[in-house]
């Protein structure tokens, strides 16, 4: 075996116990939430024909062309790992017939899973990252952009207290709109060019919309005086888009029209929305989605009006680690044989309390000639953090009764029956 250690990939990392366990929490959460919206979880392929992206999201695009992971399979067809889940979402809705069937068919879909993108790591940016995404098809009515909306107020205030996050939020109208306002942007830039590197000039000739969500101050300083997208906005996307608001002031969401919102992908029109938070500095957006009428038809070739959302669960991570909500586990419990004669008896014994209670973690220590009860006990406390312990020795066995320790507190250990033991742990299984 070679000397040096094998490392992850960069941008690529482990997600350690720790973490696991919220993420594990915040799953039962966002599932209880799609449930209380008639929402149906669908699972995902990593791998997508390279076609799929291109078509959806653009083929000039940066993700395409810098950022996918493709390659060649063994058929000499190219291959991508996912960089974003919508598009296989809308592919597999397609595909399936779930959506579009001599006539449109109205769903709605959850899932969650790694995405891959080759960028240069950073806090809330990393080359395998996960995400959970949100899908509505065959929706136009402007309640269904509200509703959107509100589940994320509902997850990310309601349910995970994310106190300071925001909802910052804009329309980017139709297609003729976004061409009349990339003119106007350009117009607008042409007496700073000289202030703008040589990607910003390209940006602008290419896609002078993506220069609204430029991180560089310099750009935003300038920006700050350019007409906003509603001047040249069709009326029917700007009367669209005040109904959004009066909904959202009649829900009590409070929200900030933010011109600089356009999204990264190319396929949104009309609504788009960011939940940010400041804490996380630069990266500072949680979630982001808007609508996509075009898209379906872009992939598979019938109209059908969509929308959705995604975040990422990296940078939400870094919100909720001491969120006491997700952070909370129920007590572990440690089970130590100490007999010497009868282990095949305790083994039973400590099985039966695991069909019993299942939603305990319950940890084996079986005390041998390299170990002792007070290793085993030291192990409970500071390693596994355990409430109690249960022992089983053989007189514990032949009276049919458990000792019982608390860890942490200051009671005696002591003897107890299996009634008294049930109690406990039903107390602790319904917690």
């Amino acid at each position: 075996m070679s000397d040096k250690l094998i490392k992850s990939i960069k941008g690529i990392n482990d997600i350690l116990p720790e973490d696991v366990e919220i993420l594990q929490n915040l799953e039962k959460v966002i599932y209880n939430i799609a449930n209380q919206y008639c929402i149906s979880e669908i699972r995902l392929p990593l791998l997508e024909k390279t076609e799929l992206f291109k078509r959806s999201i653009g083929i000039g695009s940066e993700i395409v062309e810098k950022e996918m992971y493709t390659f060649e399979d063994n058929n000499g067809e190219l291959i991508s790992l996912r960089p974003e889940g919508t598009a296989s979402c809308v592919r597999c809705a397609l595909e399936n017939n779930l959506i579009y069937d001599r006539g449109i068919k109205k769903k709605k879909y959850w899932y969650h899973g790694p995405m891959f993108r080759y960028e240069n790591p950073q806090r809330g940016r990393f080359r395998q990252f996960y995400q959970f995404g949100f899908e509505y098809f065959g929706f136009s009515n402007i309640d269904n952009d509200v509703e959107l909306i509100s589940l994320c107020k509902r997850l990310f205030i309601s349910k995970l207290d994310l106190t300071n996050i925001k909802l910052h939020i804009n329309s980017i109208g139709n297609k003729e709109d976004r061409v009349k306002y990339a003119e106007t942007i350009s117009t607008f830039l042409k007496k700073y060019k000289n202030d703008l590197n040589q990607i910003q000039k390209n940006t602008l000739v290419r896609n002078p919309m993506r220069l609204l969500d430029s991180k560089d101050k310099k750009i935003q300083n300038i920006l700050t005086d350019l007409p906003k997208f509603i001047n040249v906005m069709s009326d029917h996307s700007r009367v669209r888009f005040e109904s959004i608001l009066e909904k959202l002031d009649e829900l009590k969401i409070k929200y900030y029209v933010d011109n600089s919102i356009v999204r990264g992908l190319d396929y949104y029109n009309d609504t788009v929305f960011e939940w940010k938070h400041s804490s996380l500095g630069s990266q500072d957006a949680v979630c982001a989605g808007g609508r996509y009428d075009e898209l379906v038809k872009e992939i598979g070739g019938v109209s059908v009006p969509a929308m959705g959302f995604a975040f990422g669960v990296e940078r939400l991570l870094d919100l909720i680690r001491d969120n006491k909500k997700l952070s909370y586990t129920r007590p572990r419990i440690l089970l130590i044989n100490i007999s010497k004669e009868n282990s095949y008896k305790y083994f039973l014994k400590f099985e039966e309390l695991r069909d019993k209670y299942h939603a305990i973690k319950f940890y084996n220590y079986n005390v041998d000639e390299n170990s002792s009860l007070r290793a085993a006990l030291q192990f409970g406390s500071k390693n596994l953090n355990c409430k109690y312990a249960v022992i089983i020795g053989d007189s514990e066995l032949s009276d049919n009764l458990y000792t019982l320790k608390e860890f942490h507190a200051k009671n005696e250990d002591k003897k107890i029956s299996q009634n008294e033991l049930d109690k406990i742990l039903k107390d602790i299984n319904n917690g």
